[in-house]
């Protein structure tokens, strides 16, 4: 059997040894403890991978534990000639509880890596707006000016004939540039139920950054003839481009957890062996121990309720509940 390697586990008391289907055998994550430090989150980090650009941080302030993801990268405000060098930028931090389980950890630093990827996809879809290239996407906008404005900036599109919006989508795709790259309109035609497939194609370009971009190849789906909707999903189409290229290109242990080359089929069997519990006399008193750790961490997860009404009705919804 593989004993834990990570510092911050330890099996709770008399935790059983699960034997797999294939002769393999485990104490699963959900028969462990932890506490995790500075130092057990570092050793994790040290197993994952996925692109040098992209900087994987563990770290330690007033709030506690916290990983950081860093993109090195040219300034996506500025043309990449006029820059001498890349720099690298920090992301939000993602805050650590010492008794996450090693599974959320590793699934943590995935989602930092995707939501830091995608703040500098929306970052890198242009418009040419008045003779000069703007981002509508981007994560820097200012939100409560955009509510207070909203009733101006809510599109107000006139209705194209199937005809017209085809000439539309040819004008609009010519003024979009994506990461140094220009966009290609490949094909447009209806579909079932009034649904528009759109195919586009981006150029390469020497200063691109994200290389599935090269050759990218997307079809979008609208309900409707609509520049507007046109764009949203554009943006989304791309987004889902690079959450795809990192769950490819994410490994654990040199493992692509989240590729979709995993059979959810066998991942599904996989989780009922292991959660099968042991039918034997002797591992009674280690279930019982097993769910009073749980209840104690699932009190320490939960949050520290600011007005008294508000914690009144939590102790409500435990009673109904629990």
């Amino acid at each position: 059997m593989k004993k834990p390697t990570i510092n911050g586990e330890q099996p709770i008391e008399n935790a059983p040894i699960i034997q797999l289907d294939n002769g393999a055998c485990c104490i699963p994550q959900h028969y462990l403890s932890y506490s995790h430090s500075v130092s057990t989150i570092q050793q994790i980090i040290s197993n994952c991978d996925f692109d040098d650009d992209y900087k994987i941080f563990a770290g330690q302030d007033l709030l506690g534990l916290y990983i950081q993801i860093g993109v090195v990268g040219f300034d996506t405000y500025q043309s990449p000639q006029s820059q001498k060098s890349r720099k690298i930028l920090y992301g939000r931090r993602w805050r650590i509880e010492p008794y996450f389980p090693t599974s959320e950890l590793i699934q943590t630093i995935y989602l930092a890596i995707k939501k830091a990827r995608e703040h500098e996809v929306r970052e890198s879809l242009k418009l040419n707006i008045n003779g000069k290239y703007s981002a509508p996407f981007s994560s820097h906008q200012d939100l409560p000016l955009i509510c207070d404005q909203f009733e101006h900036l809510a599109s107000a599109e006139q209705e194209y004939s199937f005809a017209e919006f085809r000439r539309a989508v040819a004008k609009i795709t010519k003024s979009i540039r994506f990461d140094h790259c220009s966009l290609r309109l490949i094909n447009i035609e209806k579909r079932y139920k009034d649904q528009i497939l759109i195919d586009v194609k981006f150029a390469t370009s020497e200063w691109s950054e994200l290389p599935e971009i090269h050759h990218a190849f997307l079809t979008i789906i609208i309900n409707k003839p609509s520049i507007n909707l046109f764009l949203h999903e554009l943006m989304d189409a791309i987004i889902k481009h690079s959450d795809d290229y990192v769950a490819e290109n994410f490994h654990y242990n040199h493992s692509p957890r989240f590729s979709k080359s995993a059979s959810p089929l066998k991942l599904a069997d996989l989780s009922q062996q292991v959660r099968r519990k042991q039918p034997q006399q002797e591992h009674c008193e280690f279930y019982q121990r097993l769910a009073q750790h749980n209840e104690c961490v699932d009190k320490l997860r939960a949050p520290t309720p600011i007005s008294s009404e508000f914690s009144e009705g939590i102790a409500k919804d435990r009673a109904i509940h629990g």
